[in-house]
């Protein structure tokens, strides 16, 4: 049996023994097909939306484009999202309008990335009406 410190965070993981905050990725995640064809973009925007998860919020998760307009510029936030939807990692459950936030859900469709189980539901587009 493996001792109890031995899954104690180390001082390269966080300043404190106990942090109040940790990511999960597993192992077969980050090994999936769905995974390794994600863009680096991707990556950081999943993991900026992953770390709102107190586990019991996964289809309450917040993000806005000023969030995501610390990382990248919102062109690519854009299709950043769009790229986790379409690998089946994220959802969307509510999509902002206006001043409005969208919601996003964590997925397990990312399991079936590349097949024709994959079943994903887009973001609506809209549609830029021309002046005049």
């Amino acid at each position: 049996m493996k001792d109890k410190t031995q899954y104690e965070f180390k001082p390269f993981e966080s300043k404190s023994k106990k942090p109040k905050k940790y990511l999960r990725l597993t192992g077969d995640m980050m090994e999936s097909t769905a995974w390794k064809d994600l863009s680096c973009h991707a990556i950081a925007l999943y993991i900026s939306i992953k770390i709102k998860y107190n586990f019991t919020n996964e289809n309450n998760l917040s993000f806005t484009y000023e969030e995501g307009k610390k990382l990248m510029d919102k062109k690519t936030v854009t299709k950043t999202l769009d790229e986790l939807i379409a690998h089946g990692l994220i959802h969307i459950v509510r999509q902002g309008y206006l001043k409005e936030c969208s919601i996003y859900g964590l997925s397990d469709e990312w399991q079936y990335y590349g097949t024709p189980a994959l079943k994903v539901i887009p973001r609506i587009k809209r549609k830029i009406i021309p002046k005049g």
